[in-house]
């Protein structure tokens, strides 16, 4: 069962992911193609990843994700598409005694290193083991960590923004802004009257 603290932590990392890549807009444009995925797919290349990383220190993660959660996607801008696109955030764990919680993560770091990710936390302290990465052929942003009361780890993943299989994909616009209130040079808003 995962404390408040944890799912505090899972949902934070969630949030993170998400603001790291600028929503689901790619970095270079808000309407560059998206890359298509159904969400079965998504779903089964988060595990896949999950479950690789697992094996490197033998690891069972349990069938029965922490969480799993398909979200609509807004580009960084807020804009909003109706073309089915969507993310992913999901999280497993394994049983593992917190002693061995830094020791795993050594292999697991190798292993996403070696799959084109790039670290950006790390820590291998027993009990409180954290690893951050982004990167691979899916631009995934995972995590692994010491879950709840230690002796677990948790793997997350999210997602960046997939368009379903067979759809059009939607041209998006910004939202459009409040126009300002022009001001004077002085920085002051012109008075009315």
């Amino acid at each position: 069962m995962a404390t408040g603290r944890t799912r505090s932590r899972i949902t934070a990392v969630a949030l993170v992911a998400m603001l790291a890549s600028g929503g689901c807009a790619s970095g270079l444009g808000k309407n560059d193609p998206l890359p298509v995925k159904s969400k079965g797919g998504a779903e089964h290349a988060a595990r896949a990843l999950i479950d690789r990383l697992a094996g490197q220190y033998r690891l069972r993660v349990e069938d029965k994700p922490v969480s799993k959660e398909f979200r609509d996607c807004f580009g960084k801008n807020h804009e909003r598409a109706n073309d089915g696109r969507f993310d992913l955030s999901y999280a497993a764990r394994a049983e593992l005694p917190g002693d061995e919680h830094g020791k795993a993560l050594r292999p697991m770091r190798k292993k996403l290193e070696a799959e084109g990710y790039e670290i950006s936390g790390y820590r291998e302290q027993p009990s409180q083991a954290l690893m951050d990465a982004k990167g691979g052929s899916n631009n995934f942003f995972v995590s692994v960590e010491t879950y709840g009361s230690g002796n677990a780890l948790v793997f997350s993943v999210n997602t960046p923004c997939f368009l379903p299989p067979g759809v059009k994909q939607e041209q998006v616009s910004a939202p459009v802004l409040a126009a300002e209130t022009p001001r004077c040079q002085s920085g002051r808003t012109p008075a009315h009257g």
